[in-house]
């Protein structure tokens, strides 16, 4: 019927399309004559208005009035009337605004602040997606970022010196000679490429173990490179890929990251600067911290096996390193200076004290250049660091053995066996310095008779005073005040800004002030002598004769964790956290979310309290204080830190014990500790020796170690069965003796065993030593007396080195040979 409108269902869609362009109402004023008044109200970005004037036909109203479907259904069947080619056209036309990159749309500010809170692997896996995403995840600022959160330090005067020394000045014809090719691929989609077959490879079932960043684990060699063993007695091919390079508390994919990541430790520029690339940093020090998780390290010894003469004539008490140098004390009265990449000697050993070196601190920098060593011979003595010249001593600094010191710019510290602690200025000193005394009244504190009484004299008067050279400044190294409170030997202690934690063997930790003397606060919980104490601020970490290793709030005096795996004295440990960026409110919250628990489990009738342990375990609970969030394990209430101490997925504690070992502690998944590995001295000594032999000679030293072993195993089953042959018989050190308490041992090993540390056990304390070699005939046969026992132990990112009854220092490097980890680990700092 002519005249009538055809409807729609019967009008085909090419029909449709065929209408007259002048339909559409024609613009008022072109975009190039619009006036911008500075305001819009316009929803649509520029980005879309390019997408949108692609020069199409313009639809007729009766189209636009469709639905969406109806336009959808519409132009399928349109794209279905085309030939091929034409819809690749159309295609073409539409991928930009298919393939919309936000990457590319977004600013660089909004993109770091989102990858940020993405995993490393997961970023790593994102920059294969495009050369833009490649750029902006690699950026050397976000990997800065990233490292800081992991909670790892750096030494940024080194990074700054290193980059300063590489900075390459460059000529403005050099600058404009460089040519500068734009990135072709920037805001559009990448064709797909073939993969490398090195790729495919790698993601069969025969690739190589790697590590987070991809990088191949080299098999391991019988030169040096030792695996350890966890209590699965796992061989070094057991292990798969998700346990590599993360701790057990990180999910790690199963499949390798490929193609590895390609970078240098440095970045130029045009200009001529150069920067640390943060992206390598990152790297090597996640496969760093992947070998202290593993257990991948070499040994090595000081002094190095060719040159045994250097070595101290007996044993180490007292070590400390920094940098390329270690300072060791030793029962043969000297201190030495060791070059840690030679292995030897810096100059000649220092001789001045007259009896035992028991502690020590050093600061090799030219504006200190300084050694401090404290003797059982009561002196301390300063030296000069880089010629060994004695600057000045402390003679009679107290009245009995110095067990432990430590220094700052300002002060010196010292204890004693003598049960005292003291103070010492390092600078001139004037009354109206903020670091003069502040004389407090009844707190324990003693002061010489030449330190005024600021609070009793007006600062006129004191001003009036030095001005008329009436008022003397203190010298050097003068004695401030001595403070009293513990009951027995004060054998360690630490200072933090103005605050000392002092150890002793009355079983108490305390915290005293430092400008005034007062005691702030008394710890305690160990059952037996304290040995050995850290402190970090936070937290304040303690091993005791008990054999634990117990770990503090410092704002509360709760006890948040108790770790048991010594089989004796706990006489040396270091801690490291890993706290990252704004930690206090992350700790906070922590903390406030297991109490919440807590009460939660109270309210709901589970019978949780904070009775004594002891009750505990008679109800048949014995809990679990490793860092246990279980409310049956929670010991006290209040504390600012969680169970465990809180702190980095990275964070670790190492304990060296009278008992030989050494045992690193990291964190499972639930944030409690658990003995990782255990480290001993005899096996590093002898690991250390083979690197300077021939394959004949390390087989013949690995035998003869083997059967030394087998010998003081079965020299110790023997005395152990004639021990308990004649129990009947009197017993003169009581029934809970242990076989090193039950008489004397050889002359010569029973010197070198000595320990220093005054009064670990308060009620059980070590008999004196004899020296004869006959033994009491109704005494128990003697177990021949240890020649491993750990004295001190100190690490940082890279090694651990430990002083023992050996005369040798070993070490533990876990750059394991690895010469790009070598590279970095200058710029490492320690958790």
């Amino acid at each position: 019927m002519e005249g009538e409108p055809m409807p729609d269902a019967l009008i085909s869609p090419t029909l449709q399309l065929q209408t007259n362009v002048s339909e559409s109402p024609a613009p008022s004023l072109s975009p190039s004559s619009k006036l911008d008044e500075g305001y819009s109200d316009d929803t649509r970005s520029q980005a879309d208005k390019d997408l949108g004037s692609d020069n199409g036909m313009a639809l007729p109203n009766w189209v636009l009035a469709l639905s969406e479907a109806g336009r959808a259904e519409l132009a399928y069947s349109l794209l279905r009337s085309l030939r091929t080619s034409s819809i690749v056209a159309v295609v073409d036309r539409l991928n930009p605004r298919l393939h919309m990159d936000p990457v590319v749309k977004l600013p660089p500010e909004i993109t770091f602040e989102i990858f940020s809170y993405l995993e490393p692997r997961t970023l790593l896996d994102a920059t294969l997606a495009s050369r833009s995403w490649r750029d902006r995840i690699l950026d050397s600022g976000l990997w800065r970022f990233l490292y800081a959160n992991e909670g790892w330090r750096t030494n940024l005067p080194a990074i700054r010196a290193f980059e300063e020394e590489q900075f390459e000045p460059v000529s403005p014809q050099t600058r404009k000679s460089r040519l500068r090719q734009p990135e072709p691929d920037l805001g559009e989609p990448r064709q797909k490429k073939r993969v490398p077959p090195t790729w495919l490879d790698s993601r069969s079932g025969k690739r190589q173990h790697s590590t987070v960043f991809g990088g191949p684990v080299p098999e391991p060699d019988d030169e040096g490179d030792h695996h350890m063993t966890d209590e699965n007695d796992r061989t070094p091919d057991s292990f798969d890929d998700s346990d590599l390079s993360m701790p057990n508390s990180l999910s790690v994919p199963s499949s390798p990251l490929c193609p590895p990541l390609q970078s240098s430790l440095l970045l130029r520029y045009p200009n001529g600067n150069a920067q640390i690339n943060w992206t390598h940093l990152y790297k090597q020090r996640r496969r760093l911290e992947a070998n202290w998780h593993q257990g991948r390290y070499t040994n090595f010894q000081l002094p190095d096996p060719s040159y045994p003469d250097e070595a101290h004539s007996e044993c180490v008490y007292a070590i400390q390193f920094e940098g390329n140098w270690l300072v060791s004390g030793s029962r043969d009265k000297t201190v030495r200076v060791w070059n840690l990449t030679t292995k030897r000697l810096r100059h000649a050993p220092l001789e001045g004290h007259a009896k035992s070196v028991l502690c020590l601190q050093f600061d090799p920098s030219p504006k200190e250049d300084i050694i401090i060593s404290g003797s059982s011979d009561k002196t301390v003595i300063i030296w000069k660091f880089s010629t060994g010249e004695m600057i000045h001593q402390i003679e009679k600094a107290h009245a009995d053995s110095v067990l432990n010191l430590k220094f700052d710019k300002r002060f010196l510290v010292t204890c004693s066996k003598d049960r005292s602690v003291k103070v010492w200025n390092r600078r001139d000193l004037l009354p109206n310095s903020d670091d003069y005394p502040q004389m407090s009244r009844g707190t324990g504190a003693t002061y010489p008779s030449y330190i005024i009484d600021l609070k009793e004299v007006s600062p006129s008067m004191i001003e009036a005073g030095i001005a008329n050279d009436q008022i003397k400044a203190l010298k050097p190294y003068s004695l401030l005040m001595t403070v009293q409170g513990h009951a027995a030997a004060v054998n360690a202690m630490q200072i933090h800004g103005d605050d000392i934690v002092t150890a002793s063997g009355d079983r108490m930790i305390k915290v005293w002030n430092i400008r005034t003397g007062a005691c702030t606060k008394t710890l305690m919980g160990h059952e037996k002598g304290i040995a050995c104490v850290e402190f970090d601020s936070r937290r304040i970490i303690s091993g005791s004769n008990d054999n634990t290793v117990r770990v503090y709030d410092h704002a509360s005096g709760a006890e948040v964790a108790c770790l048991r795996a010594h089989s004796n004295l706990v006489r040396t440990l270091q801690a490291g956290f890993g706290d990252p960026p704004g930690a206090d409110e992350i700790l906070r919250q922590e903390a406030q979310a297991v109490e919440n628990e807590f009460f939660a489990a109270q309210e709901s009738g589970q019978g949780v309290d904070l009775g004594r342990r002891e009750q505990r375990r008679r109800h048949g609970y014995r809990g679990n204080t490793n860092g246990s969030r279980d409310p049956r394990d929670i010991t006290a209430l209040g504390a600012k830190i969680p169970p465990g101490g809180g702190g980095s997925n990275w964070a670790r504690i190492v304990s060296g014990s009278y008992d030989e070992t050494i045992v690193i502690w990291h964190k499972d998944g639930d944030g409690k500790w658990t003995q990782a590995h255990q480290l001993r001295q005899h096996e590093a000594v002898t690991n250390a020796a083979c690197d300077n032999l021939s394959q004949v000679a390390r087989t013949t030293v690995a035998a003869q170690a083997q059967q030394l072993q087998a010998q003081q195993l079965q020299a110790t089953q023997q005395g152990i069965q004639i021990m308990m042959a004649n129990a009947h018989g009197p017993n003169a050190h009581g029934p809970n003796a242990t076989p090193a308490q039950a008489g004397p041992a050889n002359h010569h090993n029973q010197a070198q065993a000595t320990p220093v540390l005054a009064n670990a056990t308060l009620p059980n304390p070590l008999p004196a030593h004899h020296h004869h070699h006959h033994v009491h005939p109704r005494r128990p046969a003697v177990v021949p007396h240890s020649t491993a026992r750990v004295f001190k132990l100190q690490f940082d990112a890279r090694k651990i080195i430990c002083a023992s009854v050996d005369p040798r220092i070993v070490g533990w490097d876990f750059a394991n040979e690895d010469e790009e980890i070598i590279e970095a680990c200058p710029f490492f700092q320690g958790l």
